[in-house]
């Protein structure tokens, strides 16, 4: 294979949310995916209070003890961690020799290796009931709690971020003590990484266990990537970024709430962050699959970053969401910046198939970058030439005011625009003089001009 039938392959491990999250545009958003997730594991554990000894479900007055003493522990760890204080930390968990008590070693070894600005538990709340089975299991009135925390890194975050967890609280002769995790919601941090390391670059944050030579290489990559995102998309935006390194697809797969790594291998970077309506983002992750991001060559692992922190530059600069074809098209057009690649070669997948009477009839949408269901390659070229031949005719400042407009629109009422495809199709005429239509046109046009470029 030659090196730009290489780069070709690239297209096929660019980032892009799958499962959990509901929406497969290179953004993986925290609190649907945990919603999610906490549904499917309720119905897989069976966890419906009615199925429950009438013996464990405690009187109201037992209830808001237990929620206060599970308060009471998770603000102790808290302030444990803000004092550095491991024995604190430890003070509330349970039995020495534990599995879970080793974990929790690690963790607050982990969490204090962050440049942490904030961490703090929310209220608790009662998780479904343990099983009677469960119960004596863990030890004497044993319970699920479960709490949404919130933390950020100084520097990068401009909004504390959310993670979710259910602990399992059960009675000892000294109190209350926190026995286990593993029995509802506690999605997969970074700092529960075993060997985490945290290296800092000139623009980048690199959090992980990868070995540490591949570490900073990201590290350097990603900080000439910071340059040449604002060299396209301007410097309004939050270059502070981070990346996490998992040294295991498994993690990788945890890491994005996913119970499953099923098309994973298409994907070799994502960008996973909260984008509520009508706000910017405020603390995105670019998280790294090992293995796929390792097997490319390195041209193809600088398109890879510089793509995710296209992402992360729209996001956290505008407000609203874009047609998938315009998000992702513009991420690979700044990630192929510079390179001077035959795009005939990049997208030579895409153009087999319109050799093959199979190409787009439209612009690719969400369900054409789903990796569970099908191959993404093309749907990356299609939208990349769809933005690179914007670019051809009317140039890189209006294709890039286009995107803007489409991703801060908002309705006459002032209420976000929750339709991008309409919103896009509606600025076309104002930003290029023709019609989405006359344009999509025009872009089929060219790729068959591609397809057939070289006989």
């Amino acid at each position: 294979m030659t090196r730009a039938r290489r780069v070709a392959a690239i297209a096929l491990c660019f980032g892009c949310a799958v499962g959990v999250a509901g929406q497969l545009n290179g953004i993986l958003d925290l609190p649907g995916a945990i919603g999610n997730l906490r549904q499917t594991t309720d119905k897989a554990s069976g966890a419906d209070s009615t199925n429950q000894a009438a013996s464990s479900v405690p009187k109201v007055d037992e209830q808001t003890a237990r929620l206060a003493a599970a308060q009471g522990l998770l603000s102790a760890r808290a302030a444990a961690l803000k004092a550095r204080s491991k024995s604190s930390w430890m003070a509330t968990v349970d039995l020495q020799g534990s599995v879970f008590r080793g974990r929790q070693s690690l963790e607050f070894d982990n969490l204090i290796k962050l440049p942490l600005g904030q961490f703090s538990y929310g209220a608790v709340h009662l998780a479904p009931a343990l099983t009677a089975t469960r119960g004596r299991q863990v030890g004497p009135k044993a319970w699920a709690a479960t709490v949404t925390g919130t933390y950020s890194l100084a520097g990068f975050d401009r909004a504390p971020q959310p993670f979710e967890a259910t602990y399992i609280v059960v009675y000892r002769p000294g109190g209350w003590r926190i026995a286990d995790d593993t029995d509802g919601v506690t999605s997969m941090q970074m700092w529960d990484l075993p060997g985490l390391r945290v290296l800092r670059g000139k623009s980048g944050l690199v959090i992980g266990n990868a070995p540490q030579t591949r570490m900073r290489e990201y590290s350097t990559i990603a900080d000439s990537a910071v340059r040449r995102v604002s060299g396209v998309w301007g410097p309004d935006w939050s270059s502070h970024v981070v990346l996490v390194t998992p040294s295991t697809n498994e993690e990788f797969t945890q890491l994005l709430l996913r119970s499953s790594d099923k098309g994973l291998d298409q994907v070799a970077a994502i960008t996973q962050g909260v984008m509520a309506p009508g706000r910017r983002a405020q603390g995105d992750r670019v998280v790294i699959n090992p293995k796929a991001f390792t097997a490319l060559q390195p041209i193809g692992r600088r398109v890879v970053i510089t793509h995710e922190l296209t992402h992360v530059a729209a996001r956290s600069s505008t407000t609203s969401s874009v047609p998938i074809w315009l998000t992702e098209g513009m991420a690979d057009y700044v990630g192929y910046s510079g390179l001077d690649l035959p795009r005939e070669r990049v997208a030579s997948e895409l153009l087999t198939l319109v050799r093959a009477g199979k190409g787009p009839t439209a612009l690719p949408t969400e369900v054409d970058f789903d990796p569970s269901r099908t191959t993404i390659a093309p749907s990356y070229s299609g939208s990349w030439l769809a933005v690179s031949r914007l670019v051809d005719l009317y140039g890189q400042a209006k294709v890039v005011a286009f995107y803007r407009v489409v991703a801060s629109a908002t309705t006459a009422g002032g209420a976000v625009q929750h339709d991008p495809d309409v919103t896009a199709a509606a600025a076309f005429p104002r930003s290029f003089r023709v019609t989405e239509a006359q344009y999509v046109d025009g872009w089929r046009r060219y790729l068959r001009t591609l397809a057939y470029a070289r006989g």
